[in-house]
């Protein structure tokens, strides 16, 4: 075919073609345009598709995520490096009720035969202290004796062995209470259990304010708000000092070492000391204002912590110093282990109490020891003689000093080792029978205590009365705290159940921070909001990073020179009542830096975020709250209680025994 002719018919088609498009795109213009939209996606999707992808992933994982998480979904622990665990300390559990196996340690031991835990006599096994801290307990329970013992005790005698059975009874309480510490997880407690309870003192202040106008009526607003969950110890002062009294001799089963309770002047004069002199004075003192701020300064202080200026002390047994008896002249009721041995007729007695506390094995060993001590004190030992001591030597390591042995006494390792190298010939016949006799006191003394006769019980029940005499009164009522809530005896009267543990719904930190934002400061919905959606990210990391955070507080709290400084402070606040008290002056410029000290602790975000208004009215309100005593010593006692719950568990299974009871009848 011929070129031109054949550009012409390109031509021609070429226009046909636009002709048609044209009359189509006149006729179907939407047509068109979805054509063309579809164009330029496809040439878009060519070049850009990388970066839909992106966006489309974005979305699809927005919309799963909002899906499949709600308000209760946290994300773990993204400081990965920040685990804390409980410290756990190697101690020897304690079973103040029952037996356990001297063997392999276990409460219903099938293989051994029951036996008698140490632990239950002597607490104080394997607790060693630094020795100052020692000292300054000594020096604080010398006080206690000095100012409520000796004063009368002298004046009827001279003899020390009643005040040397208060010593080993304190120095008993003071170990099951170290004990008792040391297996509980005190961060987790502080963060899930004290600070919910803080927070529903809060809310109490918070609505008390609203309902008055001048900071001098809000302790007794609060109290009203309260109602009947006002803890039964604040109602006055003689319901305080009950209330103590009671917790004391609720505790006396599992402080006091076995059997004591049976003594009934001993607990009453233990319940007088402890409650009215000791408990009591310390709450007061830790309620009071001026403590409370001076707490809050060390709290909110930035400055790095005190260091020690001296290498720490040696370590020596727990408050063994202190129970060294200091009665020099032979009691008539007690008896020694030679007059028992000498006698069939107690030793039959004392073997059938043994058997029941599956203690026959120490008076063994006594008895053991004493022959061969008998034997290796004798002059002029032949060759044969020797051997044949070294060879009752092997006996006795094998029976009572091997762990699989079923006779095993847990005696001082020192002692083991110079029975493993065979010096005890020379060395330990001293040491050896001082140890026996410390593993069969408690015993013996128990036994005398079986063997007296029942008192017979009173016909009528015992009077107790609260404040004898005027100087008594003089340190039930104080100028600071006057007569707690001034409640009457006849006011509705509530059981208390703790509602503080029941009521709220908040959990952990970041609960109890939104919780005091949204309350106390009222911060705005939009960053209430921005808090509740950051909660699934960060809640985990920062309650792990606040237990981590305040084990490490309370590493340097229990470093030897500030405990030592602690009980300074409390022998001080309790004790030393002729001393000048801080002036009104000094009181009033503590008051002033806390309140400077927690203006100054709210990060400058926060306050952009809220105003310096809302800042400073929230601030005052707490810091008006914390300088009410008596509101000071609700919130002690409802912590006190937290405490003694955590710290003696078999309450909670007595309380509820008594409640299920009550239901019944």
């Amino acid at each position: 075919m011929v070129p031109w002719v054949r550009k012409m018919g390109e031509k021609l088609k070429q226009r046909l073609r636009l002709d048609v498009g044209r009359e189509i795109c006149r006729q179907y213009p939407l047509f068109c345009f979805l054509l063309l939209c579809l164009s330029v996606a496809s040439l878009l999707l060519n070049r850009y598709l990388h970066v839909l992808m992106i966006f489309w992933s974005f979305v699809a994982g927005v919309v799963t995520f909002y899906c499949s998480l709600g308000p209760d979904s946290l994300l773990p622990n993204i400081f990965f490096t920040i685990k804390y665990k409980p410290k756990q300390l190697g101690l020897q559990e304690l079973f103040p009720q029952g037996r356990s196996c001297a063997v392999c340690g276990k409460v219903k031991c099938k293989r051994h035969r029951p036996s008698l835990l140490l632990e239950n006599y002597q607490p104080w096994l394997d607790l060693k202290i630094s020795s100052k801290v020692d000292a300054s307990l000594s020096e604080v329970l010398e006080l206690v004796l000095e100012n409520f013992v000796y004063p009368w005790y002298r004046d009827v005698t001279d003899d020390e062995s009643f005040v040397d059975e208060l010593r080993i009874t304190l120095r008993f309480f003071a170990s099951v209470l170290i004990r008792r510490i040391h297996k509980v997880d005190i961060p987790s407690i502080i963060t899930k259990k004290l600070l919910k309870a803080a927070m529903k003192h809060i809310e109490v202040i918070v609505k008390a304010s609203q309902k008055v106008e001048n900071t001098e009526f809000l302790q007794q607003a609060a109290l009203e708000e309260y109602g009947p969950e006002l803890h039964v110890a604040l109602r006055s002062r003689r319901d305080e000092l009950h209330y103590l009294r009671k917790l004391t001799e609720l505790l006396f089963p599992y402080i006091l070492p076995p059997k004591a309770t049976d003594c009934r002047s001993l607990t009453l004069l233990l319940r007088e000391i402890l409650s009215g002199s000791v408990f009591l004075p310390s709450l007061d003192f830790l309620a009071d204002p001026d403590t409370v701020n001076h707490l809050l300064i060390i709290f909110i202080d930035d400055s790095p912590p005190e260091k020690a200026t001296e290498l720490p002390s040696p370590l020596v047994p727990f408050l063994q110093k202190f129970a060294e008896p200091r009665n020099k002249k032979p009691s008539v009721l007690k008896l020694e282990l030679k007059q028992i041995r000498e006698q069939q007729d107690l030793l039959f007695r004392f073997m059938n109490f043994l058997k029941q506390e599956g203690a026959v094995h120490v008076l063994q060993i006594c008895l053991t020891v004493e022959e061969f001590n008998d034997r290796i004190l004798r002059p002029e030992l032949s060759n044969d003689e020797m051997l044949s001591l070294h060879e009752e030597l092997q006996k006795i390591y094998k029976t009572y000093c091997l762990d699989e042995s079923i006779d095993k006494i847990r005696f001082d390792p020192f002692i083991v080792e110079e029975i493993q190298k065979r010096k005890i010939i020379k060395s330990v016949p001293g040491k050896l029978m001082k140890e026996k006799g410390q593993h069969l006191e408690p015993f013996i003394m128990n036994f005398i205590n079986s063997c007296e006769s029942p008192k017979p019980k009173p016909s009528k029940p015992e009077l107790t009365i609260l404040s004898p005499t005027s100087e008594n009164n003089k340190k039930l009522f104080s100028d600071l705290f006057k007569n707690n809530a001034n409640r009457a005896e006849n006011t509705e009267r509530k059981q208390n159940q703790n509602y503080f543990m029941e009521m709220m719904t908040v959990e952990g930190v970041y609960d109890y921070l939104m919780y005091v934002g949204r309350v106390v400061f009222q911060v705005p919905d939009w960053l209430h909001h921005l808090l509740m959606g950051t909660r699934i990210l960060f809640k985990n990391t920062l309650e792990m990073y606040t237990d981590y955070y305040l084990h490490c507080k309370l590493e340097q709290l229990f470093q030897e020179h500030r405990l030592v400084s602690l009980i300074t402070l409390l022998r001080d606040a309790v004790f030393c009542e002729n001393t000048e008290p801080r002036s009104l002056q000094d009181k009033q410029k503590r008051a002033k830096q806390t309140f400077e000290e927690m203006m100054n602790y709210i990060p400058d975000l926060i306050v952009k975020c809220i105003g310096e208004e809302a800042k400073y009215e929230s601030i005052r309100l707490l810091f008006d709250g914390l300088q009410q005593p008596v509101l000071n010593k609700q919130l002690t006692y409802v912590l006190l209680d937290i405490v003694i719950q955590e710290l003696f568990p078999e309450l909670n299974k007595v309380q509820k025994e008594v409640t299920s009871v009550t239901s019944w009848m």
